[in-house]
């Protein structure tokens, strides 16, 4: 009897120890915030992958082709990973200008075998910072989203090596797909990507946007967010760009919200309101109008729960006014960047063609909402010193990396540079929005006073691209 007592005390406590241990290993799996997602240190990755893949890669990398290759991150091995390259016009041009093979890049850690995760991560970029000497668009945009309470990709730096060769900085941007919606308590959201097709093919159509500044509407099948009518089909720039699983049901849900959306009344039951206030409150800050508020339909995901929509920020290497500089014909006036009121922040399109930008203009008590999002964001990043702390101890970890990056697009000197004029434009952003937040200075472009303007003259802008 006591011999079986104490076999039922051990099953018992080995029950437990199994239970415990699961318990611990789910939670590994599903919590990856830390980790490889701990900013305040440069990580370690290496892609193990055949030298023939290696060179099919760099030689073929338009193609997007998923290689299977291994990869050990801060000392930890995967095997049986996809390595692809990933971009558009940023793979071409780094090609073309550079020739050095730093292409951006996706690791996939369950192309191969579906249930593969990385502490509970299916897939993560890996940025090359194109077209950003500051290395810290990307990151110091994901990072004031968050800040102002909306979702937005976790990223990191890690110097990247392949087969043990050093290949270079890159920033770790985890990817917009199950693995965020569950991180972020959204398992039972619906994701989609809208792209303009005609924009994503580029030729033609993309050379009179950039020429013209065309309406987007002209080539926009749904990513301008506005109501087509009840038929599925009509919105092709979204449904064809899903990123989860998505059915009819889904798709009607969407198209219900945007039609509320288009009616103006009972946006609460449409949208989730607040995070798109606020989401739009950093959006306009930033100035990425190589997005939504832009000429160019793209650079967002929409996000669709139990039939409201949320907006959720991708991609800002163009962010703070690059995309305007790159538009000029003449030289960039600094101070008109600087002072891009709040309220008017759109560029290639009219209010009416950006609907979900329209109804926080149009309607008092969002617009109010909005302002005070604007306020609250200032206070709680920029006029407390966080933003300079942050960047100040960005520019000094990142500093001696690009000195030693055998492939980096920019030198430590303009590295230097860029870091500061960035450190500027935002401060001076920051000054500008509250003093139009004050009435002190319009919140609408056209209507501002030249001598009331903040004055960012002494930014040479040009040197953030």
């Amino acid at each position: 009897m006591k011999i079986r007592s104490v076999m039922i005390i051990a099953a018992i406590l080995l029950t437990a120890v199994a239970l415990s241990s699961q318990a611990a290993a789910d939670t590994r799996d599903t919590d990856y915030g830390g980790g490889l997602f701990d900013n305040s240190v440069i990580h370690s990755i290496d892609i193990r992958i055949s030298p023939e893949d290696w060179s099919d890669l760099l030689d073929k990398a338009e193609e997007k082709i998923r290689y299977r290759a291994g990869i050990t991150i801060d000392g930890e091995k995967m095997e049986n990973i996809s390595c692809s390259t990933k971009g558009n016009s940023s793979l071409i041009l780094a090609r073309e200008r550079y020739g050095n093979g730093r292409y951006s890049l996706k690791i996939n850690f369950g192309r191969f075998d579906k249930k593969q995760r990385f502490h509970g991560l299916k897939k993560i970029n890996l940025n090359n910072n194109y077209s950003d000497p500051t290395c810290m668009k990307d990151f110091l945009c994901y990072t004031m989203f968050r800040k102002a309470g909306v979702d937005a990709p976790l990223c990191s730096y890690a110097w990247l090596t392949v087969n043990g060769k050093d290949h270079g900085l890159f920033l770790v941007v985890e990817e917009v797909d199950e693995s965020f919606l569950k991180r972020t308590g959204r398992e039972k959201a619906v994701l989609y990507k809208p792209d303009s097709v005609e924009l994503k093919a580029g030729g033609k159509a993309l050379n009179r946007v950039i020429k013209y500044g065309v309406q987007a509407e002209d080539y926009g099948k749904g990513a301008e967010l506005g109501y087509r009518g009840e038929r599925i089909e009509d919105y092709p720039d979204i449904f064809n760009n899903a990123e989860t699983k998505s059915d009819d049901q889904d798709k009607l849900r969407v198209i219900k919200a945007l039609k509320g959306l288009s009616c103006g009344r009972d946006l609460d039951r449409y949208l989730f309101t607040d995070e798109l206030v606020h989401y739009f409150a950093v959006q306009n800050f930033v100035l990425n109008l190589d997005g939504y508020t832009g000429a160019f339909l793209h650079n967002y995901y929409l996000c669709e729960k139990e039939g409201r929509l949320a907006m959720l920020p991708w991609d800002y290497n163009a962010a703070f006014a690059a995309m305007l500089i790159r538009m000029s014909k003449e030289r960039p006036d600094t101070s008109l960047y600087v002072n891009l009121g709040i309220d008017t922040p759109l560029l290639g399109a009219r209010p009416e063609q950006r609907p979900m930008w329209k109804w926080i203009a149009d309607n008092g008590y969002y617009k109010d909402k909005y302002h005070r999002a604007m306020d609250e964001f200032l206070s709680a990043y920029f006029e407390n010193g966080e933003f300079e702390r942050e960047i100040d101890a960005l520019t000094e970890m990142l500093l001696p990396y690009v000195k030693k990056d055998p492939t980096a697009f920019c030198s430590a000197e303009q590295f230097a540079s860029a870091s500061k004029a960035l450190r500027t434009f935002c401060l001076l952003r920051a000054e500008s929005i509250r003093r139009q937040l004050e009435g002190k200075l319009s919140s609408e472009t056209q209507n501002q006073l030249p001598e009331d303007r903040v004055d960012a003259s002494m930014i040479k802008i040009e040197e953030l691209l």
